[in-house]
């Protein structure tokens, strides 16, 4: 009876203590801890695997108010016991601690020991399910492991550590999906291994590209913290700042995340008679007069120039941000933005080109228009802007044979006619994209291939050619949450009733399946940027092409008009058929825009540039697009 009672007590404490320790008062979590680890150790039928689970807890308290001798003999004990079980097997839950709290004692080569222990532990369980990225990724997500190794190594003073193990968190899945691509025959790429030297073969990459400067951006709950990498020079890591959020926002603003998702999220947003929205939003439905970006420069407003490349329901988006005006609002956020991330580090931001590694909802902030307070200068005025979901990811793209990617020939789609199907459960009418159907001919001229266009362009001639070409080109409608693309439906038998989804929407499922050997891929529609956001960054059509084995993506944050989509793109194809880089292209089509009045940032800035930066080939023997097969 009274081993019972004693268990209920013991457990009452515990609970006790993990309420009171998630509420942050940690001094009062070790009162209740002390009191479970003393009633079960009077205890007549004392379980020793129990007390060394509360050592645990207890360790852990100890460490957060600064007791850091006592929690290394509280874990040590808790540690030494389950060995003496025979639970060795078990022993790496105290690792992260231990881990932790060695750093905290200044004993360095102790951590290191048992930080790479925790590490192999992890990197063991998720080699057993590597080949689901859905599972890996759900891995990281639970447990992230590497998220806070670096928070705590980054208190403890260990930066550089932090840094990489900052990295070996961000690249595991997706380094799978790209190692994944390579036939066996190939593989002579340098794998990632999960040790803390990462930064040895960080340094490689870095010293290769010498005209760029590597801008690292981590941030927590209120807390962002930025590193700079240099060529052959030193890595700086920025203090850690605190933002404090209310005065930047009115809104009921949580954390970081909750700042970059809030600010930006009306970018989504499109007057009737500015867009060719190639999104999947039912734009018919959207009130214009809570449209962000009401252009003054252009005054056509005749419904034919308007064209839907929405698939969502837009009056099921938050649009509270919507009726501000952009001119004002919008500069104060970028203004914001700038003051937070880059001019703590500005004057180390030398050119010509700064490669971004973002962390999660960073990814929603338009970098290249973030702008000073003074000056009014954009970021992207000296500095052309590429963005990398990882160094280590960017190094195993940079590392596949030299003849692995396609130097010609293209797949060029524009304005794929859907028609009426079936769109999550409901008919919908998917419309013509006339100057979607422009883009596609003009970069197919510049390229010399018979685009994809109208009913040809179907999912299944998509699929048929889209792992022949060096450069790939889609102009269509696109989803706000992962950038799927509605395709012309593949022919099916008469009377089967309207296209289901798996007829005509391109999946990241469905370009997973596909071994690419694009060189650059151009997603030209609506939110092709968009992703459901995790410890990896953006999940959705844009990494699935660089998973796949695409060199260099580029893609769309927000939705696009017609004019300024249609006007940047020939820019942008006219630098890249004069032999420049796709990054540097960029550049100078948004450079561009700005001096022709479309000044608006919704205009000059939807495309961010992912991956590595490449140069196209419009000189090669014209390649002609592989006809639809009937």
């Amino acid at each position: 009876m009274r081993g019972m009672l004693d268990f209920t007590l013991e457990q009452l404490r515990v609970d006790q203590a993990a309420f009171y320790s998630h509420l942050g008062d940690h001094q009062k979590a070790l009162e209740y801890l002390k009191e479970s680890l003393a009633i079960i150790s009077e205890s007549d039928d004392r379980d020793d695997a129990e007390v060394a689970v509360i050592c645990l807890s207890l360790g852990g308290e100890l460490y957060h108010v600064g007791r850091y001798t006592e929690a290394e003999e509280c874990l040590e004990g808790g540690h030494s016991i389950l060995n003496g079980l025979g639970k060795g097997t078990t022993h790496h839950i105290f690792l992260p601690s231990l881990t932790m709290v060695k750093f905290s004692l200044s004993k360095t080569q102790e951590a290191h020991s048992h930080l790479l222990q925790c590490i192999q532990s992890f990197e063991r369980l998720r080699n057993l399910i590597k080949t689901n990225e859905h599972f890996s990724i759900s891995l990281l997500e639970r447990e992230q492991l590497y998220k806070h190794f670096s928070v705590e190594l980054f208190h403890a003073g260990s930066p550089h550590e932090a840094l990489s193990a900052e990295e070996l968190g961000r690249a595991r899945a997706l380094e799978d999906l790209i190692a994944a691509k390579y036939p066996d025959g190939v593989k002579n790429i340098s794998l990632i291994s999960a040790d803390l030297q990462s930064l040895c073969r960080i340094g490689k990459l870095i010293n290769r590209e010498t005209n760029c400067t590597y801008l690292y951006l981590s941030y927590y709950e209120r807390r962002v913290r930025v590193a700079i990498l240099k060529p052959g020079g030193d890595t700086y890591f920025s203090k850690e700042e605190e933002v404090d959020i209310p005065t930047l926002m009115a809104e009921d603003v949580v954390d970081l995340d909750d700042l970059f998702n809030k600010t930006f999220r009306s970018f989504g947003v499109l007057p009737r008679e500015l867009c060719e929205d190639r999104s999947l939003d039912d734009i018919d439905k959207h009130d214009d007069s809570l449209a962000l970006f009401r252009g003054d420069e252009t005054e056509d407003t005749d419904r034919e120039l308007c064209e839907d490349r929405s698939l969502d329901d837009i009056d099921k988006h938050d649009d509270s941000l919507a009726q501000r005006n952009e001119t004002e609002d919008t500069d104060r956020y970028l203004q914001m933005f700038y003051k937070l991330i880059i001019a703590p580090v500005a004057n180390l931001l030398t050119g010509p080109e700064v490669i971004i590694v973002p962390e999660r909802s960073m990814y929603r902030v338009p970098f290249a228009a973030l702008r000073e307070e003074t000056g009014k200068k954009f970021l992207t005025e000296n500095l052309r802007i590429r963005i990398a979901p990882s160094l280590m990811t960017l190094k195993l793209i940079q590392d596949s044979p030299p003849n692995y990617h396609s130097q010609t020939g293209a797949l060029i789609v524009g304005d794929p006619v859907v028609g009426e199907v079936l769109y999550r459960g409901a008919r919908k009418n998917i419309t013509e994209l006339p100057c979607a159907r422009k883009e596609a001919e003009m970069v197919g001229q510049l390229m010399g291939v018979e685009p994809l266009i109208g009913e040809r362009a179907t999912k299944q001639a998509v699929l048929d050619g889209i792992d022949k070409a060096s450069l790939i080109h889609i102009a269509a409608h696109g989803n706000a949450e992962r950038g799927q693309i509605a395709l012309a439906p593949n022919r099916t038998t008469e009377g089967t009733g309207f296209p289901k989804e798996e007829d005509y929407l391109l999946t990241m499922e469905d370009i997973s399946q596909v071994q690419l050997r694009a060189k650059l891929v151009v997603l030209s529609c609506c939110h092709s940027g968009k992703g459901q956001i995790g410890y990896e960054g953006v999940v959705g059509i844009a990494r699935a092409f660089l998973g796949s084995g695409a060199r260099s993506v580029l893609v769309a944050g927000w939705a696009l008009e017609d004019r300024a989509t249609e006007q940047l793109m020939n820019q942008f194809y006219k630098h890249l058929a004069g032999g420049e880089s796709a990054s540097e292209s960029l550049h100078q089509a948004m450079k561009w825009m700005r001096n022709n009045r479309f000044t608006k940032v919704s205009q000059w800035a939807p495309f961010m540039l992912i991956g590595d930066d490449v140069k196209i080939d419009f000189k090669g023997e014209a390649k002609k697009t592989p006809p639809a097969k009937d």
